[in-house]
């Protein structure tokens, strides 16, 4: 009775136990720097957002002169651009109290003003950060006696920094990939090379290409799960650990620093999952070709 290529695949990886640990070692730290690199990613873009969420206001200093008609006009106009999500009045009245709030003991000294000297505020809340400049250009176009200010340096900054960490993380992933992918397939091909006699036999005996190349597929296969398991639950602790730091250290900056590491781990894991399988898979198939042409 023939077994089944489970069965074969089982007992060539313990037959062949050091070449099993070599590829399921190579799976698990390859995996483990591409993680790292996608959490990388995926907390510089949150603390991006985080970041350029403080910033996603532009306060428009309405001219001194102007009646309360017109700065209803003004917000009317300022809510009908497309990158605009909000427009809060801020009258010359509410912003002379916070200045006296602001001033504490010595706001005794605004007393002696004979009149208020501010002037109506409006804070312009855009959609999208990243669009700002093309914002303001338009806001600055709809009234030339208003003054427009927003944090332009420190919005190009922080999605500047943003962009380089995201294209050389992209271009990190796409090497990381190829390198496991080569790193499978050659341990998968050292392997199967010290069998390429018991494979050549049972290609001389009427063995299918099917029957033979089967358990070598299924092997790879469960190499690529142990591996990627491995280098998931490796990440998990790994980075419960850097959560734990970084909210002891940055919880002055944002309430919440990193990602929650249940769902990041559970996608990057599903995602370890799939590469694991997929090397594995790849790199056996064609590792095993070689020594079916017979």
């Amino acid at each position: 009775m023939s077994r089944s290529p489970l069965f074969t695949a089982l007992k060539n990886m313990f037959r062949n136990a050091m070449m099993s640990f070599a590829s399921i070692l190579s799976v698990t730290s390859t995996l483990v720097i591409l993680g790292i690199v996608l959490l990388l990613i995926l907390n510089v873009n949150n603390l991006t957002n985080e970041f350029t969420d403080k910033f996603d206001v532009m306060r428009v200093q309405v001219a001194y002169e102007y009646t309360p008609e017109q700065v209803d006009q003004l917000i009317a106009a300022y809510e009908a651009d497309p990158n605009v999500e909000s427009v809060l009045l801020i009258t010359r009245e509410e912003a002379f109290e916070q200045m006296k709030e602001d001033w504490g003991d010595e706001a005794e000294l605004l007393e002696g003003l004979p009149d208020n000297p501010l002037s109506d505020t409006l804070e312009v809340r855009v959609l999208d950060v990243s669009l700002s400049d093309e914002t303001y250009e338009r806001l600055d176009n709809i009234d030339p006696n208003d003054t427009i200010y927003y944090y332009k340096t420190t919005i190009e900054r922080i999605l500047r920094i943003s962009n380089v960490i995201r294209n050389v993380g992209i271009i990190l992933i796409v090497v990381l990939l190829f390198i496991t992918m080569l790193v499978i397939n050659n341990t998968v091909r050292i392997g199967i090379a010290s069998r390429k006699s018991q494979i050549q036999i049972m290609r001389y005996v009427g063995a299918t290409r099917g029957y033979i190349r089967h358990p070598y597929l299924i092997e790879g296969i469960i190499l690529g799960i142990l591996g990627s398991v491995i280098s998931s639950v490796l990440l998990y602790y790994g980075y419960l650990q850097v959560t734990d730091m970084a909210a002891a250290n940055l919880a002055d900056l944002t309430a919440q620093p990193l990602l929650n590491a249940d769902v990041v781990i559970l996608r990057i894991g599903i995602l370890n999952l799939i590469i694991g399988i997929g090397v594995g898979l790849i790199g056996s198939l064609f590792s095993v070709r070689k020594y079916l042409k017979v």
